[in-house]
């Protein structure tokens, strides 16, 4: 015996096939997006390894430079990216750190601070375009700022300093000999704070920071 379907039957399987096509086609899109987004983190990580190891070698090179061109530390030499004073309250290293304050400070990374997409007005401190060897296409800058309030002499009571070991007389509270004991006192040096900026593929821009003294 042949089934008879009626054409109500033959409409429901229809809008049931039609349903189960919607199902795949959003399925098969979420796929290749959950691809496409995965692809993009793992480049994006990528980058900023590379972007690191980078930086490492341009922040070497600003050490350097530090040491050798930077004579006189007790005062500015844009030429080279140096800066004997610093109000960290006030830097906005990247353009987006302090967007609405007024009187905060950049870095010109790119001319006219270009970078930044409003309030330019503090576009103040140049940085030393690196000269150490880059992947193609790629650019890097540093500045460095000696952690001091103030331009001039160090001073430790504005200057961010070290605590180092000194010796000196020193209270023996709990001690059972009589030996004189090194004591805490002030480095020569103040803090140096080497600012990198990295800027690869696809204006992709990666920043990194490191501490340094003498």
């Amino acid at each position: 015996m042949t089934p008879i379907h009626s054409p109500a039957a033959r409409g429901i399987s229809l809008v049931f096939s039609l349903l189960a096509l919607v199902a795949l086609s959003l399925a098969g899109v979420a796929l290749v997006r959950s691809i496409g987004t995965g692809t993009l983190v793992l480049g994006n990580i990528g980058f900023k390894q590379a972007a690191t190891l980078t930086a490492d070698t341009v922040a070497q090179e600003a050490i350097q430079a530090l040491r050798t061109t930077v004579t006189d530390k007790k005062v500015d030499l844009s030429t080279a990216g140096y800066y004997a004073s610093v109000d960290n309250s006030k830097l906005d290293v990247t353009g987006q750190q302090l967007p609405n304050d007024t009187s905060r400070q950049l870095i010109v990374w790119e001319a006219d601070c270009k970078h930044v997409s409003s309030n330019r007005v503090g576009c103040v401190h140049a940085p030393k375009a690196a000269t150490s060897t880059l992947p193609s296409n790629w650019s890097a800058q540093y500045v460095i700022f000696r952690m001091c309030k103030a331009a001039g002499e160090v001073n430790p009571e504005t200057c961010a300093m070290p605590t180092t070991s000194t010796s000196g007389t020193s209270t023996k509270r709990g001690k059972l000999d009589y030996a004189d004991y090194a004591r805490f006192g002030s480095a020569a040096s103040p803090y140096y704070r080497v600012i990198v900026r990295i800027q690869g593929d696809r204006n992709t821009v990666s920043y990194t920071e490191t501490l340094v003294h003498f």
